[in-house]
């Protein structure tokens, strides 16, 4: 049986993880920060059987809507999943939205922090260039940016994906949904992902009519 070279196996690895955004997950090249943690705070991301599950929804889906809890580990896994969207596929224009700027750019750093970490000699990583609340891939002319929550904020975008965190406790929210829609018209996609609230959120997960 042939021994593949290093090129070879580097190109293999690309496919798979082209084809399935769960594939790097799955063969612990993701890691993650864990700030609670004082001695061991790089982990690998885990491969859990309901992250597995949501991935392949959030592949079918364009429109989701996923509730979540603490540790569910629910940000990092939407956060990989845009930038696994950004680094994969060419021309991409991708928002995570949160309530502040400040945490917008937390998100964004979580994107980094994993592309980061992929391990040296993987695959060949896409040019990445950092700035406040924003990652750049200038050879596939792709982005990720950071953004506060508003209905002014997207106006002038057209996007390939939002991600919106914690939407539930936006004070702004159905505003910033109602911007934001014609922004994905055509093919975009939108992630909005939250804890529990009562309020416009949980009527959209549970399809109630807002009033």
């Amino acid at each position: 049986m042939a021994t593949l070279t290093k090129d070879q196996e580097i190109a293999r690895t690309m496919k798979r993880w082209y084809s399935d955004p769960w594939a790097a997950i799955r063969e612990g090249k993701i890691f993650t920060l864990d700030q609670t943690d004082a001695r061991t705070p790089v982990k690998q991301f885990p491969p859990k059987q309901h992250l597995e599950q949501i991935t392949r929804i959030w592949e079918a889906n364009p429109m989701l809507l996923v509730p979540k809890s603490r540790r569910m580990m629910l940000s990092w896994l939407m956060c990989y999943l845009h930038l696994w969207y950004a680094m994969f596929h060419p021309g991409r224009a991708i928002f995570i939205v949160s309530d502040k700027e400040q945490k917008s750019d937390g998100l964004v750093r979580m994107c980094e922090f994993m592309y980061t970490n992929i391990p040296d000699g993987t695959i060949l990583k896409p040019i990445m260039r950092s700035k406040y609340c924003a990652l750049e891939f200038p050879g596939l002319d792709s982005y990720i940016m950071g953004l506060p929550s508003g209905a002014a904020q997207l106006r002038q975008y057209t996007a390939s994906a939002l991600l919106f965190d914690e939407f539930a406790f936006w004070g702004d929210a159905m505003e910033t949904l109602g911007a934001a829609r014609p922004t994905i018209e055509g093919g975009g996609r939108l992630t909005i992902v939250s804890s529990a609230q009562d309020g416009p959120y949980k009527k959209l997960v549970f399809d109630e009519t807002l009033a």
